[in-house]
């Protein structure tokens, strides 16, 4: 076992030089440097830890650490914690020694001595622990004190290293949502305006789209204001549920109230059958298998299904239009279609009005 150790140290040394030579070599700053950089650290590291942790396994075994504690599994716990807290503050001081970015400050402070120090002492002991006739005539606070040290400075590291990472992840993720924040109000303007300067006699059918309950109220309620102002704004929601707009006026019929609701009733459904075929139209327009998605329908389908429930009752059977949309998604196309996920309740519908 001792031969194998050594062998693993050996390994390890030549290891630790690879390390050395890439933490004081050419600045890999430059062009692609810093990437081939990482990967060596990486590599190097890993194979290091592998090695350090194998010829641990083999000193435990010969008994080599009996003078760490007096029970087996508190030497086993405190050789593990330190022995990994040392390779991973090791190898994440080596990895961010030319990281612009942020990173823990003991990480960073400790980037230029850290990566030599710890695997330095590791790989001395190592020898010195391995080798009974050497480990007889070194006494004990040589290497006892330098393998306390390397130990507690790697969980020291180690725990720096977490808590700067959570401290990094909290500061990016309040940075997200002030973005997030910041482009919602922006974008919360920006349609308040839209909605102020639309010419509604000429370009009605751009605002029906902020109608719904799917808006903030503010919104909502200032471009159904807006709608209202233009003077025969129902004549032209019937209008265009003949269009290729009809998705729009069904937007609104879904969510607010009409005046005259009997001048609708022939309309919505026609608006409906017409919805059918625009999502025919739309399906034969897909031309690679990426433009179907599950969700491809679910905007037009609720729409469809909310205006028909405001307007049955009134005399007007919907149900055959409702089913030209359920005949719709099944318009044939060259490429596989996913299950919608409009179906259910679309089916659940027709079900329930046969």
């Amino acid at each position: 076992m001792s031969l194998l150790g050594n062998i693993l140290l050996v390994i390890a040394t030549l290891l630790f030089f690879g390390i050395v030579s890439l933490l004081f070599g050419k600045d890999p700053r430059g062009g692609d440097g810093l990437m081939g950089y990482a990967w060596g650290m990486i590599f190097l590291n890993l194979a290091f830890a592998v090695a350090m942790i194998l010829v641990s396994l083999i000193i435990g075994a010969k008994g080599g650490f009996e003078w760490v504690a007096q029970t087996s599994s508190s030497r086993f716990w405190i050789v593990t914690i330190g022995l990994l807290g040392a390779l991973i503050t090791t190898a994440l001081s080596g990895l961010f020694r030319f990281e612009n970015g942020p990173v823990p400050f003991l990480i960073r402070s400790t980037s230029s001595f850290g990566p030599v120090l710890i695997p330095l002492v590791l790989i001395v002991s190592g020898f010195i622990l391995l080798n009974t006739g050497l480990k007889a005539s070194v006494p004990l606070p040589v290497y006892k004190w330098p393998l306390v040290f390397v130990s507690i400075f790697g969980v020291v590291g180690l725990a720096s290293a977490i808590i700067g990472e959570i401290a990094i992840s909290q500061k990016n993720r309040a940075a997200v949502m002030k973005d997030n924040i910041a482009f919602h109000d922006s974008n919360h303007a920006r349609i308040l305006s839209e909605i102020d300067s639309c010419d509604v006699t000429k370009n009605l059918v751009f605002i029906l789209v902020y109608t719904g309950d799917n808006q903030d109220p503010d919104i909502k309620n200032k471009a159904v204001a807006k709608v209202k102002t233009h003077p025969e704004w129902e004549q032209e929601l019937i209008r265009l549920l003949q269009t290729d707009w009809a998705a729009e006026p069904l937007q609104f019929l879904a969510f607010n109230d009409v005046n005259n609701p009997s001048l609708f009733l022939e309309p919505v459904r026609l608006g409906v059958i017409n919805q059918a075929r625009l999502m025919r139209e739309r399906i034969n327009r897909c031309s690679h298998p990426s433009h179907f998605y599950p969700g491809m329908f679910n905007w037009e389908v609720e729409r469809v299904l909310r205006t028909v429930d405001r307007f049955d009752g009134k005399g007007m059977d919907y149900l055959p239009a409702v089913k030209e949309v359920r005949a719709a998604l099944d318009e044939p196309s060259p490429f596989d279609k996913p299950e919608y996920n409009c179906l259910p309740e679309l089916e659940k519908w027709i079900k329930k009005h046969s």
